[in-house]
């Protein structure tokens, strides 16, 4: 609920995921009235999903354009609300929405405790590069910053980069030049108290410029919410329009063989959505305008985490 894809859309995706052989979880479905109905005719075609499927009614969805504080003190018994309130409870391991981002970290906060030393919220995004995933934060839950939210989401990267296996991971912080003393007073106090922290967590190399983000010669990128979701997203639409000017170029068949493995890669659909890190759950933000393909990603990188966490 809250996002501009069809609800409908989404529940029919889960319902087949569902029904699969390879799903290795159960479902809280959060929403509306006329979902539920339509859950309820799909129940009565499939076997599986009554058992594994369960709804909980839920009031108004927190649109996009409403104030994300005043929408989560007003909207209780929206879907958002309500799932972080059964994380809280440990009703549920994981919470995915697609839905209005700062009412999503807003409610974390409010309902979720937070992990120790950490003031704020970031939300981190998976990239592909020319080795290994990148980890991205803060992609957008924090807006106006300081440089301690700087230096935290440093440690959160790499400590999230730790959890997949990475020992000691590089750290960059993005900006307009590699020198120590590009860009604003607010970037020149992040890389001098960032710089103070590397060796034992991480292994910061300095600024990095957004043409070398790729080359994987880092794990983790540092930058604010603006920029970050701004450098999100045009790279996302330089993928598409490099794949779109491909599919136009190619046969359909030899575009499959010879540009299926770059698709898998560049196509954001294929990477989990982004994790909602520095509080005490697991909670992944979706696009609002995902589809059904990048929804059930984000589940199954939810499930992921779920699983990886309980065998900790």
């Amino acid at each position: 609920m809250g996002g501009d894809t069809s609800p409908n859309l989404l529940l029919h995706a889960i319902v087949t995921f569902a029904e699969s052989d390879v799903c290795a979880a159960n479902f809280v479905l959060l929403g509306t009235a006329p979902l539920q109905k339509e859950l309820g005719n799909l129940k009565s075609k499939f076997r599986k999903i009554r058992e594994n499927i369960s709804f909980v009614l839920s009031g108004d969805p927190i649109r996009m354009d409403e104030n994300p504080l005043f929408a989560i003190r007003k909207k209780k018994n929206s879907s958002l609300c309500i799932g972080m309130r059964l994380l809280k409870e440990g009703k549920i391991d994981a919470f995915v929405s697609c839905g209005n981002t700062g009412a999503l970290m807003s409610s974390a906060k409010l309902y979720l405790s937070m992990k120790k030393g950490i003031l704020r919220p970031a939300l981190l995004a998976l990239l592909p590069t020319k080795k290994t995933p990148l980890a991205v934060l803060d992609i957008g839950a924090n807006i106006s910053i300081k440089p301690e939210y700087l230096v935290q989401c440093a440690t959160l990267g790499a400590d999230f980069q730790k959890s997949r296996g990475i020992k000691k991971p590089n750290v960059g912080l993005l900006n307009i030049g590699t020198e120590a003393l590009k860009g604003t007073s607010l970037m020149q106090k992040a890389y001098q108290e960032i710089e103070k922290r590397s060796g034992k967590e991480f292994h910061f190399i300095g600024n990095i410029e957004a043409k070398e983000v790729f080359e994987g010669k880092i794990d983790v990128l540092v930058t604010d919410g603006f920029t970050g979701n701004v450098f999100l997203k045009t790279a996302e639409g330089i993928a598409n329009l490099v794949l779109d000017r491909l599919k136009e170029t190619l046969a359909e068949k030899e575009f499959e063989e010879q540009m299926g493995d770059l698709q898998k890669h560049l196509h954001y659909a294929k990477y989990p959505g982004a994790h909602l890190i520095g509080v005490n759950g697991t909670v992944i933000k979706c696009h609002g305008y995902s589809t059904p393909e990048a929804f059930l990603s984000a589940i199954k990188g939810a499930i992921k985490t779920a699983h990886s966490n309980k065998t900790k």
